[in-house]
């Protein structure tokens, strides 16, 4: 049978129409209070909170921006929340929202201008003859019932208001200085850079060189305590939230001595670059030693930069001086794999992409917490400039060791969001992040909760990235000096050190983290169960930072998985150099699948959970699972993979729209593929078969803490997929996706939806959603057409501006995999579009 044959291109089998989502959103339970009580109490607390106000301003100094007001704390009532949208208008400005056990708070600027629009709104509360109308269930509510009574306390805000990382990490030592990330909004009549710079004047603090832009909202680094700080309410009025500065990020690397120098060479005498070479994994993080003896052939000094021009671009190594070579590690598997299965044979290796070096972390010693989304992106920028066309695979093996965040965007994965999506220069780019070590790994009889509890770090939340966790298959100690150790995990299963999203605290909006995993070695377990160490005959073998003596290193954990994932997505680039980057992360992820190992956990997990707790907490660990390159790579007789690149703008607004319309949802994409048929026919109806459909897209950030939800979406857009049922007509489709199709007597959908691993609801999470269907020929034959949807995000609101001209790029990719018999689904569908083209 026929192998390695290019996946087919099915892009131009679609038709587009205008599109509704037939969905309906479920509305918020909002408690009904005594009006004349609760009125009162709200009325009260609020000329309290004037009357606070009133006793600050007469010793307030002169303001810093044009718009001056009042910030105050609104909590709802337990597990009642806020509506956003009523404190986002002209009478109030919504700052920050968080939550605090089961309440939500949002900070909120209301204009000296506008101080009295609140009481009124309680005046109207409190006359029945302002009351609404009756509802369909005969109830009659008052006027802004939905606003008041679903708050529980007003009250005039203070510093820790704006603080939206977790309260653990708000600082005790009030008078104690250090680095905040201070959010400013951008106004129309002041530029945020100066009011940043007269800010941190005024408060005698020290503003760093560096900021980020999200949309309307500019980010700063501030050095000052919270004491001084405080008086940043009474200065400006386009404050909206504080959070803690990063410190330096350094991966850890516990380094043991490999001899095996003779090595190099005989691998060297080996490498065969391709002549043309279009892509390349670029490493951000410690600087690559391109002096190596193997590395010396995939890199060089042309293709390193360092983020500060006094940064040396690698650390030489020095028994005297701080040396940290983990760039290195990373660059010997990014352009080799893993360096043992190459010195086992003697066979060419044949390389077809480079490496590139950005230095993002600066020598050991310097711990000046910096803006790392504008460093991360400002090196990448920098490679950029001199080679512009090259296809590239960023690398990002630097996590911040802090958890706050807990899936929550910060800064620094909304910049890469932000960089992935091309918003501002039309160039899409692909990242590939590791979900950074568990670095306390202790002997417990099974490792499992470990993991689970050690969250991924910052900043491999990022939507847009590929994030990539560890599992390992390196069970074998042969070494003699560790007799009576055993591995640590099994063969198949996540590696001890990888992490986690089961615990993020802000799961509900998050994408699924990691999407896959990649080998990350093992650890050997005491024969007394005491002790786990890291060694070398369970880590994978790789280039060390040294130019002489010691060429070889371990490496390990998800810093490795990243670097290998990594050398697949640039092999895949080189092979496909004018897919996107979105095709070539969702190939990758099309190509993942769960271990015999891992199915294990999800039956254990089953018996511990609903079948849906246990299919989210295993993605939520190992993703969708270890990659196949091969499969990635190429389509086989029996095992076809189609690719279909496409555009459709999501949002509309109708001619003649006031400023006050919301944009709509616009169209729809419906492709029709081409079906092998009649090879399928060739087996028995009820032989088992396997479709496979995953939908990658990149979403521009929106990474405000204001909710998450409408208007203050993370992302600015959704997509969704859905495929036609055995069975199932296919307007019956059409009027099941699309409120616009009409069809009399419909009645729901046609057709059996049974086979569906995931489901419509579980596999919606982030902007890359895949899933297999399993069942017989049979059904299979019906299954060919596949809509292509959107749904909503910040875009769709006003609020966004243009926004809701823009087009998006998606890619679908669908495999059918069919038993290794003598069957060849592959080449009636290349003939089908063959014949397309002809006509």
């Amino acid at each position: 049978m026929a192998s390695n044959r290019k996946h087919v291109n099915v892009g131009r089998f679609f038709q587009e129409e205008p599109f509704k989502s037939k969905r309906t959103g479920r509305g918020s339970s909002v408690p009904v209070h005594n009006r004349n009580s609760h009125g009162a109490g709200l009325q009260g607390q609020y000329q309290a909170v004037l009357n606070q106000y009133e006793h600050i301003e007469k010793n307030r100094p002169a303001p810093i921006t044009e718009d001056i007001g009042i910030y105050v704390e609104i909590l709802s009532e337990a597990g009642c929340k806020l509506p956003l949208d009523s404190l986002d208008n002209r009478d109030f400005k919504l700052r920050a929202h968080k939550l605090q056990g089961d309440r939500e708070v949002a900070t909120v600027f209301i204009p000296e201008s506008r101080r009295a629009a609140f009481l009124k709104k309680i005046r109207q509360y409190l006359d029945p003859s302002k009351d609404g109308k009756p509802t369909k269930d005969g109830e009659v509510f008052p006027k802004n019932h939905t606003l008041l009574d679903s708050i529980s306390e007003i009250k005039l805000a203070n510093l820790k208001s704006f603080w939206t990382d977790p309260d653990e990490f708000y600082p005790e030592d009030l008078d104690a200085k250090f680095w905040w990330e201070i959010w400013l909004k951008e106004t129309s009549n002041r530029n945020a850079n100066e009011i940043a710079v007269q800010l941190s004047e005024r408060l005698n603090a020290t503003l760093s060189n560096s900021s980020l832009t999200f949309f309307n909202t500019v980010v700063f680094l501030i050095h000052c305590s919270a004491n001084d700080l405080k008086k940043a309410p009474d200065l400006i009025g386009n404050l909206e939230e504080l959070r803690k500065a990063k410190e330096t990020p350094n991966p850890i690397v516990e380094s043991s001595p490999v001899e095996q120098a003779q090595w190099a060479e005989n691998i060297a005498q080996r490498i065969q670059i391709s002549k043309e070479v279009t892509s390349a994994v670029s490493i951000l993080d410690t600087g690559v030693n391109y002096t190596h003896a193997l590395l010396q052939h995939v890199c060089s000094e042309e293709y390193s930069v360092s983020w500060e021009p006094d940064w040396p671009n690698y650390d030489n190594y020095n028994h005297f001086a701080p040396y940290n070579d983990h760039g290195s590690l990373q660059a010997g598997l990014a352009a080799f794999g893993n360096l043992m299965e190459i010195a086992s044979h003697e066979e060419p290796i044949h390389i077809s992409h480079i490496l590139e070096s950005a230095r993002i972390l600066p020598p050991i010693g310097e711990n000046e917490p910096r803006l790392y989304g504008a460093i991360t992106v400002g090196a990448a920028y920098k490679l950029e400039t001199d080679r512009p066309n090259l296809n590239r695979v960023y690398s990002l093996a630097v996590t911040s060791d802090h958890e706050r965040e807990s899936g929550q965007p910060s800064s620094w994965s909304a910049e890469i969001d932000k960089f992935c999506s091309g918003m501002e220069d039309g160039h899409r780019r692909l990242f590939v992040v590791s979900a950074g070590n568990n670095r306390n790994v202790q002997p417990s009889p099974d490792y499992w909760d470990q993991v689970c509890l050690a969250e991924i770090e910052d900043p491999a939340q990022a939507w847009n990235a590929l994030t990539v966790g560890a599992y390992t298959e390196m069970t074998t100690n042969d070494d003699p000096r560790l007799v009576g150790w055993s591995p640590f995990a099994s063969p198949g299963d996540v590696a001890p050190s990888s992490r986690s999203s089961v615990n993020w605290r802000w799961k509900k909006h998050a994408p699924l983290k990691p999407e896959v995993v990649a080998e990350g070695g093992n650890k050997l377990l005491s024969s007394d169960k005491t002790e786990v160490s890291t060694e070398d005959v369970v880590s994978l073998l790789t280039t060390s930072g040294r130019t002489e003596g010691q060429l070889f290193e371990r490496n390990g954990d998800t810093s490795a998985a990243c670097a290998l994932i990594s050398r697949q997505a640039a092999i895949l680039r080189s092979e496909y150099p004018n897919l996107w980057p979105e095709t070539i992360r969702g190939l990758i992820v099309h190509s993942s699948e769960w271990t015999p190992r891992m199915m294990e956990r999800f039956g254990l997990l089953s018996g511990m959970h609903s079948p849906k707790i246990a299919k989210e907490n295993l993605l939520r660990t190992v993703g969708y699972g270890v990659p196949s390159l091969q499969k990635a790579r190429y389509s086989t007789d029996n095992a076809l993979t189609l690719v279909a690149e496409g555009e459709l703008q999501p949002f509309t607004m109708k001619d003649g729209a006031t400023a006050s319309t919301d944009p709509k949802l616009n169209q729809m994409k419906l492709y029709q593929l081409p079906w092998p048929k009649e090879s399928l026919r060739q087996l028995p109806l009820e032989t088992e078969v396997k479709l496979k459909v995953t939908l990658s897209y990149f979403i521009e950030p929106n990474p405000g803490r204001r909710g998450y939800r409408s208007r203050y979406s993370y992302q600015s857009h959704g997509l969704r997929f859905e495929t036609i049922r055995p069975g199932q007509e296919l307007d019956n489709f059409r009027a099941y996706i699309n409120g616009l199709v009409e069809l009399e007597e419909y009645d729901g959908p046609e057709g059996d939806n049974d086979g569906w691993f995931l489901g419509s609801q579980l596999r919606t999470r982030g902007s890359i959603h895949s899933d297999t269907w399993i069942g017989t020929v049979r059904d299979l034959l019906d299954m060919h057409t596949i809509a292509i949807f959107p749904v909503g995000g910040w875009w769709k609101y006003r609020t966004a501006e243009d926004r809701w001209r823009n087009e998006v790029k998606f890619s679908l990719l669908v495999s059918i995999e069919a038993p290794e018999q003598e069957i060849d689904i592959y080449s009636e569908v290349e003939n089908l579009v063959n014949i397309s083209i002809e006509t």
